[in-house]
């Protein structure tokens, strides 16, 4: 019995594991899911304070254009 829930729980990790990393596959390829009936649309949420690869003149180009669309 002992077996069968250490084995239980590895499976169940590795599934969850898994199923998170398709989930971010597929939002990022796609930009969204489908499951069973409904589609999900993703967005990325970025901090740009805690993101120092983007140079600054990007980061003031896309919040203009965001303010434009609004």
């Amino acid at each position: 019995m002992g077996y069968f829930l250490c084995g239980f729980i590895i499976a169940w990790l590795w599934c969850s594991s898994y199923t998170h990393k398709m989930i971010a596959l597929e939002c990022e390829r796609l930009g969204g899911f489908f499951l069973n009936d409904k589609t999900y649309k993703c967005h990325l949420i970025v901090d740009h304070s805690q993101d120092t690869l983007t140079p600054q003149v990007i980061v003031d180009a896309e919040r203009r254009s965001n303010d434009e669309v609004q």
